[in-house]
């Protein structure tokens, strides 16, 4: 048996299930929880105290076990992995931990080295396993690698006959600095007066404070237009068909992506991206990826444009994109990493 093990509510207030479509740790989780069932692989997931108000019934298939973790509880038997957080949880084997996330501003060092001490790690990228082999002073090959994947909606979903027209520039990230709102805002002054290019941008992350200003910013904006997130799979998969170029100016000192699973999601969807050539970005590439100097609205302006004038992917192209980061894959990696008798870690 194979749990994965969610958050419990000692290390979150309020405590919060696993649901379906809430974020990408809970779409990896889920996914590779089916996948798994499909090879006929025995998993669950492992919730703490939510009964049965854990997010099961967003996840038809995904078996979930409550488990309230009493001070004489048995270990939990078989191969566990806790996804994201350091829990004090006992096992009858060594564990595993997923690092979906980096760090979490304001917890410390000592948090993380004292809660991953004796588990074996795996993280979602190759740039996430340096950064996290550096802050816990650990060899980066001690580390394995799990890629996340992209849901089968976004190759699947077919895209209607263009009409004559501008080029469709799409951001889609949160509206917020660290995500490179305002990098765009400073490539849109290149464009001014320019009818072949034509920007949209999405309302996600727009309920925070911080959202809810930059949206007034964005809907002010004489180059902007203002679209719906979409939140779920097959909607943002056809939503992202209507597009050419999908724009991830992330910020380089702000949010360096660990990965970045939108540029996965586009490409397959037929999409050019246009992304910072930092982070977990240039890990990306299905064909479709052109990366800029971060932080240089005159590199992105000059990208864009570039991946404007090459068009959407070609059915051919996109077909080849498509068979990058399946959640096949996904798994095949997981269960690698698993094989790989990687070495618990050791603090300093």
């Amino acid at each position: 048996m194979l749990s994965f093990v969610w958050t419990p509510s000692s290390y979150w207030t309020p405590p919060f299930p696993l649901i379906s479509g809430a974020g990408g740790t809970e779409t990896y989780t889920l996914g590779q929880s089916r996948e798994l069932t499909r090879r006929g692989i025995q998993n669950q997931v492992v919730t703490f105290r939510m009964g049965k108000d854990d997010g099961r019934s967003t996840a038809p298939g995904v078996p979930y076990v409550d488990f309230s973790a009493p001070a004489d509880a048995e270990p939990l038997k078989g191969d566990v992995i806790f996804v994201t957080e350091p829990l004090d949880i006992a096992t009858e084997q060594t564990p595993y931990l997923i690092m979906h996330c980096p760090p979490v501003v304001g917890r410390t060092k000592t948090f993380y080295r004292k809660g991953y001490a004796n588990r074996k790690l795996i993280t979602n990228s190759k740039h996430s396993a340096r950064k996290w082999a550096e802050y816990l002073d650990t060899p980066f090959e001690s580390i394995g690698l799990a890629y996340p994947f992209a849901d089968a909606a976004f190759s699947r979903a077919e895209a209607a006959p263009r009409q004559a027209g501008p080029t469709r520039v799409l951001f889609a990230g949160r509206l917020t600095a660290d995500k490179g709102f305002y990098t765009l805002l400073e490539a849109l002054t290149f464009f001014i007066d320019d009818s072949d290019f034509e920007f949209i941008v999405t309302t996600a992350g727009a309920s925070s404070a911080v959202g809810k200003i930059t949206e007034a910013v964005a809907r002010a904006h004489p180059q902007l237009i203002v679209a719906p997130a979409q939140d779920y799979p097959d909607a943002m998969a056809q939503f992202l068909t209507t597009f050419d170029v999908v724009v991830m100016p992330s910020h380089s000192i702000l949010w360096p992506e660990p990965f970045g699973m939108l540029s996965v999601e586009a490409q397959h969807a037929g999409c050019r991206v246009v992304a910072s050539n930092i982070g977990g970005l240039p890990e990306t590439d299905c064909g479709g990826l052109h990366l800029f100097d971060p932080d240089n609205p005159v590199a992105l302006a000059a990208a864009i444009r570039r991946a404007g004038k090459l068009g959407r992917l070609t059915s051919a192209e996109r077909k080849e994109a498509a068979k990058n980061f399946t959640v096949q894959q996904s798994v095949d990696q997981l269960l690698g990493a698993m094989a790989a008798d990687l070495p618990a870690y050791r603090p300093l």
